[in-house]
């Protein structure tokens, strides 16, 4: 059998080394219910994936904080959120995608990741576009290991 095939197998198939968190509370992309087509974050081993996370009102839906520095604060917190509930934390995140959607972002985006990660500094990628929702500035999908 294929990787990818073994990956989507039944999770009940593959519970001992593949947890999905379905976190809601405290997060900014609500309940499961609120978000059905995604997991807060899925644990594959000892390696974490954060779904992309944004500055979004779960009531709402719509986008939350006046600018990029308080998108920004949101995100970065809900990433800690997902982070810690799965036993891990900013220290062991080994990869970060970034998308932004103004260019001129990108120096401030600078400082808010030096704020967060600490040395050695995790492995990143940032990508300026659209997304997805009206208002939405900054979206960030993490990597990270999880403590033993």
């Amino acid at each position: 059998m294929y990787a990818a095939q073994q990956m989507v197998r039944p999770v009940e198939e593959t519970a001992s080394r593949r947890i999905s968190l379905l976190l809601g509370a405290g997060t900014t992309l609500g309940s499961p219910a609120e978000t059905p087509l995604m997991s807060d974050a899925i644990r594959w081993g000892d390696l974490l994936f954060l779904s992309g996370r944004a500055a979004v009102d779960p009531g709402s839906g719509e986008a939350r904080g006046d600018d990029f520095d308080a998108q920004c604060a949101i995100v970065l917190a809900d990433v800690g959120a997902v982070l810690e509930a799965a036993g891990s934390g900013f220290e062991l995140v080994l990869r970060v995608e970034c998308w932004l959607a103004d260019r001129a972002d990108f120096p401030a985006w600078n400082q808010a990741f030096k704020r967060a990660f600490p040395h050695p500094r995790p492995a990143r990628t940032t990508t300026i576009g659209q997304l997805p929702l009206p208002g939405l500035l900054v979206e960030l999908q993490i990597t990270a290991g999880i403590r033993s």
